[in-house]
């Protein structure tokens, strides 16, 4: 088996050492034939470091790296060959020292790599980037492609500091406004980031920069697609399927409710890759991408502005709020989005208007992040949540022991939440319930439509469908009688499981469960 690529960033070390490569080079051609100034955004740990070093190598001319590869035979590779910059701001120290000091000493490295030596009266990293792009297109005798990775690292390392992100956004707007001034001297300009952060006028000069981000031609560009991770990875997924003495396609179908999801464009998924190769490594399911990364300043702006968990799997949102991010007036739901927490669902087309329906990707997300949102509620650590009440949860679940799922909930939870986040209405309690039932790893869906209503929630573990509905001041016998009266187990009968119905009645007075029905269906 060709080995993975965990943690290689470089496409030339992957070809050069035969790593396992998913082929994306057909993308290429796209970009070389696009707009000259193009964006391009999707979430950490999604590959657009590696995206951009096979970029910095086709330009390079490198034709011996793509052999085998779909753009091999597809280009004149003496005409692309021309001279890159790349500009990597992972490679600028951000959080110590001054910003544009350390932006300075990062273009000194850049011009000791090209050979460039810089007049005397040059100073600052614009009039160094500057320079570097007249001497090699002067040099070549060609224009010069600059690849920009991660740009907006600087900003968003210092999201909810004001002070440092203006500091930090007036050097960036400073420094890449060289683009504008040089045109004539760039063959195309490449850049890559988490956020696109329209309002600090960044790229205010670039008024033609082309954001590609949600172009239905470029949703696949990073990530995983099915056909990929079957199609690439056959031997692992063979391999893994044996481990865990299952068959390849019921490995597949949890890598999917697992690690897919993201999509782009509202109608095509893939998977996040560096879940994927992680996954093969350890041969277990962990939650690799969540892990890499913890949400708390987005939950600390939920907080803020108040709002509700249970929302953030119903959300319609316009394109525009997509692309906000602000140091003063974050979007949560746009940070939430860029940053990969939520996806797209669908997208909607009302009369010339598009809108998105957003949720979250997947099992992962959805369990770590509701994991971190219950600790904030308890003023808790998620130890307290995974240890003492996800974990518990989870083996009543498997056991079909719902008197212990109600015990939990009755002395672990809801006496837990602070009184002052209590409402009357019973949709809180069912938020309450629906994130702590997120937090156990099962396939949990709320506010299921069917043709004659909507379920509270469905919990799907791998042998049993659970139907929940929740009533506030009557009687789990009501809530058991709705759920048979509309037949909410209907749609679930052909798979063939086991069908359970569970009435939950809430108090406010007791502010908690006081009365639950389990019966089963069939």
């Amino acid at each position: 088996m060709q080995p993975l690529p965990a943690g290689i960033q470089e496409f030339s070390i992957i070809r050069e050492e035969n790593h396992l490569y998913v082929d994306k080079t057909g993308y290429m051609l796209s970009i070389i034939r696009g707009s000259k100034y193009v964006f391009f955004s999707r979430p950490r740990r999604f590959g657009k470091s590696l995206l951009c070093s096979t970029l910095r190598c086709f330009y390079e001319g490198r034709q011996a790296l793509f052999e085998g590869l779909y753009i091999y035979d597809k280009v004149d590779w003496v005409a692309i060959q021309r001279p890159v910059i790349h500009l990597d701001m992972n490679g600028v120290t951000i959080v110590e020292g001054d910003f544009g000091h350390n932006l300075d000493t990062y273009m000194d490295s850049l011009l000791a790599l090209h050979g460039v030596t810089l007049s005397p009266d040059i100073k600052g990293s614009r009039g160094k980037l500057t320079e570097l792009i007249h001497t090699l297109a002067q040099r070549a005798g060609k224009r010069v492609a600059v690849i920009v990775d991660e740009y907006d690292k600087p900003l968003t390392e210092v999201l909810g500091n004001e002070e440092k992100f203006n500091y930090h956004r007036d050097i960036l707007r400073d420094f890449y406004s060289v683009f504008k001034s040089l045109d004539i001297s760039l063959e195309k300009v490449f850049v890559t980031g988490v956020s696109k952060y329209g309002k600090t006028s960044i790229f205010s000069t670039l008024n033609n920069l082309t954001d590609i981000s949600l172009n239905e031609e470029y949703a696949t560009m990073c990530g995983y697609t099915p056909e990929e991770l079957e199609g690439y990875f056959g031997d692992y997924l063979a391999k893994t399927a044996l481990k865990f003495q299952k068959t390849i396609p019921e490995l597949l179908a949890e890598m999917r409710l697992r690690y897919n999801g993201y999509s782009f464009d509202g109608t095509t998924t893939v998977y996040n890759p560096y879940a994927v190769l992680c996954f093969f490594l350890a041969q277990k399911f962990k939650n690799f991408w969540f892990d890499t990364g913890t949400p708390y300043f987005l939950l600390k702006l939920l907080r803020q502005y108040k709002i509700n968990y249970d929302t953030l799997e119903h959300i319609k949102a316009e394109i525009t709020i997509l692309d906000m991010a602000d140091a003063v007036h974050q979007s949560v739901i746009a940070l939430l989005f860029q940053t990969g927490y939520l996806t797209i669902h669908e997208e909607i087309t009302e009369d010339f208007d598009t809108y998105y329906k957003l949720g979250f990707p997947n099992i992962e997300v959805k369990q770590a992040f509701s994991q971190y949102v219950l600790a904030e509620y308890f003023v808790q650590g998620t130890d307290f949540v995974l240890l003492d009440i996800a974990t518990p949860i989870r083996t009543a679940f498997r056991q079909h022991d719902i008197a212990s799922v109600i015990n939990i909930m009755q002395n672990r939870v809801y006496p837990h939440v602070p009184y002052q986040l209590y409402d009357t209405k019973e949709a809180y309690y069912h938020t309450i319930f629906h994130v702590t039932m997120n937090t156990i790893g099962f396939r949990t869906t709320s506010e299921v439509m069917t043709n004659i209503g909507r379920i509270d929630m469905i919990i799907e573990t791998y042998d049993t469908i659970f139907i929940f509905e929740f009533k506030l001041d009557e009687s789990a016998d009501v809530a058991i009688e709705q759920i048979k009266q509309k037949k909410y187990y209907q749609k679930y009968l052909a798979y063939g499981y086991p069908i359970w119905a569970i009435g939950i009645n809430f108090s406010t007075e007791k502010r908690n469960i006081v009365d639950y029905k389990m019966v089963e269906i069939g």
